[in-house]
């Protein structure tokens, strides 16, 4: 919907995105190219999954050096590690992205962690294996939220629009986890597109802010149509101007109608509505 939505208000083509990857290709302990992006990423611990980002990003500009502005999207994890890998590159020598990152929006992104308090079990939402307990435990460091403040503060120095959006239904990313910086209503996203028929999207909303016709509108909003009449790149099939995109979360299947794991999400978002951490019914 959004590469749609893109192509049809502003005049963009399939070849402007780029599908970002956690993963790649190494010889000799250096990189060499993307790989495809799998579950089998979510194996590795945080710091890895940041050091195979921020290559693959410092990989990009090289690849395509005719291109004017980059603009990245990071929805769930997918935010945390663009913004996590951006920060290492700007100590690189040199920043292979200077002058050329306009923007960074992140949508329903554990930014600051993921407090699930007695829900911890849910750090598999963000993948199975050893990186879903570590957003959870980022969400009880302090240290960590001053750190992810700062880093977003030197990036708008630098004139890097960035924007922390999250769902205002969501039970897994709530506001204090999503957005960095004071947490105003413009910063909390309304949904009303439906959700996808999955067990997270149904009980706990998490994912519908990327299926959200208003959400595109913002992004293209702070991105900016395509220049009309520019000059073509070297590349006639390049754009002169690329959004970076999170990879597609993994579908899940619908569970059977006795499922525990169906009751245990309906009574989380019992209490988080008691809390009034999420809106009545």
């Amino acid at each position: 919907g959004l590469r749609y939505y893109f192509q049809t208000e502003g005049r963009f083509v399939a070849g402007d995105f780029v599908e970002a990857t956690y993963a790649g290709q190494y010889a000799g302990g250096r990189w060499t190219g993307p790989a495809p992006y799998d579950l089998r990423a979510f194996e590795y611990p945080l710091a890895t999954l940041i050091a195979r980002c921020a290559d693959w990003l410092a990989w990009l500009p090289r690849a395509r050096p005719w291109v004017g502005e980059w603009h990245l999207v990071g929805y769930s994890l997918g935010g945390l590690l663009l913004l996590e890998a951006v920060t290492r590159l700007r100590h690189r020598a040199p920043d292979p992205w200077e002058g050329r990152l306009h923007s960074l929006t992140t949508l329903s992104s554990p930014l600051n962690g993921c407090n699930l308090g007695g829900f911890g079990w849910l750090a598999d939402l963000f993948g199975p294996g050893r990186v879903g307990p570590e957003v959870v435990r980022l969400g009880e460091d302090p240290r960590h939220r001053w750190r992810i403040a700062n880093d977003v503060a030197h990036l708008r120095a630098r004139g890097v629009r960035v924007t922390t959006l999250v769902q205002a239904d969501d039970a897994v990313i709530q506001p204090e986890d999503g957005v960095v910086g004071p947490i105003t209503p413009d910063l909390i996203v309304e949904t009303t597109a439906p959700p996808e028929d999955s067990l997270v999207a149904r009980h706990l909303g998490h994912g519908r802010i990327v299926h959200e016709p208003r959400v595109w509108a913002r992004l293209l909003a702070i991105i900016g149509p395509q220049p009309a009449g520019a000059p073509p790149p070297p590349d006639a099939h390049e754009p002169a101007r690329v959004l970076v995109t999170p990879p597609p979360a993994a579908a899940a299947s619908a569970p059977p109608p006795d499922d525990p794991l169906e009751r245990e999400l309906a009574e989380l978002k019992a209490r988080l509505r008691a809390e009034g951490r999420l809106p009545p019914t």
